[in-house]
């Protein structure tokens, strides 16, 4: 039997600490687990074992506080990771680089032996294949994303780090999307932002989405955060040396389609990018480009050495991972850590009722539309009911853009994208569903200014 390990867990109140807080408890249920995170959770079963041990790794004191952190302490899980804010490219890079190597010191000067450092399928280069690479592909990363980049500096100080220390053990695990239910919160944070409402959500969990543009030649591995945390435990015990592939299997077109139900549509990869640059910059939705790239170039994983040499097997496939995060996203589901989205009260969106009314009835007009594109149909009494609630709803909203005389981007085609979206709506046909679908994303952008705005006037 194994003697009583000390654990030290960096970023252990995140979506990857939740899996392998959770697989620690089952498989290590006698050891001593030390907790580093900024924000210690407070609630929630899978932390009550937990050490807590308050850490910013952007700080400059990391390394002393880590040090008498890691004083006994056999082996470190470092899984700590900033993505927030992600245009922020020095603190990103102060948090994950820095903090990283703050890290090493502290292990060096704690005497810790063992290190599993939480890698990244974006350590890779692109492939230009369907084909699984190993572990020994290039790892240039993707120089348009920060998060690629930084984890490629990352993974240069891990090597000298072990040139220095050979008595050193480092085990890297590379996952992909590590999703459950709880990832929700981060993920839409990172990919959608807060103004995709619910309701677009819930289509998505009822498979009733009609069509699903995707580029061409995607395919995207899922991993589920316990199957993540189970690999993790293996490369403990193991004292495995090296880098290792953790995924699923892998889905292309139809498969992602199918997840929502809807039959994918083939879009020309390079206009995919371009519509995403013009959508964050429009501030529509969260995804930067760098995101976007990682998410769609990187090759597909080849997990052949993780199930050799650790016999990992993932009891998920990317199916059921999947399905279990959107079935998140659409119940709002957060966990009970601060990195989770749990809550201390926080005050509300603050959206008044016509606003509520407007983007609610605007959801409705584009799904209405593109539905009754897709199936021929004229509209009904009930699509000019929706186009009648959400004009009357918009009207304060539009009467305070002209008092105040703004001249941006939506505040001058705002205007004729209605006028449009009203006259082909008479008619029907895939015109009435492009130009609503036009007027979603001025609405969607709208509302992420205003909340922007909202969130500037309340901080300290």
């Amino acid at each position: 039997m194994d003697e009583r390990r000390r654990i030290l867990i960096t970023g252990a109140s995140g979506n990857v600490g939740a899996g392998v807080l959770r697989e620690l408890l089952r498989q290590e249920p006698d050891a001593d687990l030390v907790g580093v995170c900024r924000r210690p959770p407070t609630r929630g079963r899978i932390y009550e074992a937990v050490q807590w041990c308050p850490v910013d790794l952007s700080a400059p004191d990391a390394t002393t506080r880590l040090t008498t952190a890691m004083r006994g302490v056999d082996v470190v899980i470092h899984l700590a990771l900033a993505v927030q804010p992600v245009d922020d490219e020095d603190y990103l890079y102060r948090a994950n680089v820095v903090g990283t190597q703050a890290v090493l010191d502290a292990m060096a000067a704690a005497g810790v032996r063992h290190l599993v450092y939480a890698s990244s399928l974006g350590i890779y280069a692109p492939s230009g294949s369907a084909v699984p690479v190993p572990e020994t592909w290039s790892t240039s990363g993707q120089s348009t994303s920060t998060y690629s980049r930084h984890k490629v500096v990352v993974e240069g100080l891990l090597d000298a780090f072990e040139r220095d220390h050979p008595d050193t053990v480092i085990s890297r695990f590379r996952p992909t999307v590590v999703v459950q239910r709880h990832a929700a919160f981060e993920i839409r944070a990172l990919y959608l932002g807060p103004l995709i409402p619910r309701a677009a959500l819930e289509v998505l969990r009822r498979r009733a989405l009609p069509l699903l543009p995707l580029p061409d030649g995607l395919a995207l591995q899922f991993v589920h955060a316990d199957d993540v945390g189970d690999a993790v435990v293996r490369l403990m015990r193991r004292q495995a040396r090296g880098s290792f592939n953790i995924a699923a299997d892998a889905l292309h077109g139809a498969a992602l389609a199918g997840l929502v139900g809807a039959r994918p549509v083939r879009v020309d990869p390079r206009w995919m990018r371009s519509a995403v640059v013009a959508l964050h910059r429009l501030r529509v939705v969260a995804v930067t480009p760098g995101w976007y790239d990682v998410a769609t170039r990187s090759p597909v994983m080849d997990t052949s050495k993780a199930r050799d040499e650790l016999g990992w097997r993932p009891a998920r496939t990317s199916t059921g991972a999947a399905r279990e995060l959107i079935e998140g996203l659409a119940d709002g589901a957060t966990g009970t850590s601060p990195a989770l989205g749990a809550s201390d009260g926080a005050p509300s969106d603050g959206r008044t009722p016509a606003e509520r009314v407007h983007d609610m009835s605007l959801l409705l007009w584009c799904v209405m539309a593109a539905t009754g594109a897709r199936r021929r149909r004229r509209p009904g009494l009930l699509y000019g009911s929706v186009v009648a609630a959400n004009l009357v709803s918009g009207t304060p909203a539009a009467l305070e853009r002209v008092r105040e005389r703004r001249r941006d981007p939506v505040a001058v085609l705002a205007p004729l994208a209605v006028g449009a979206a009203v006259l082909t709506g008479l008619r029907g046909g895939w015109p009435s569903a492009a130009t609503a679908a036009v007027l979603g994303v001025l609405g969607i952008a709208e509302r992420r200014r205003t909340t922007e705005s909202v969130i500037g006037e309340v901080k300290p």
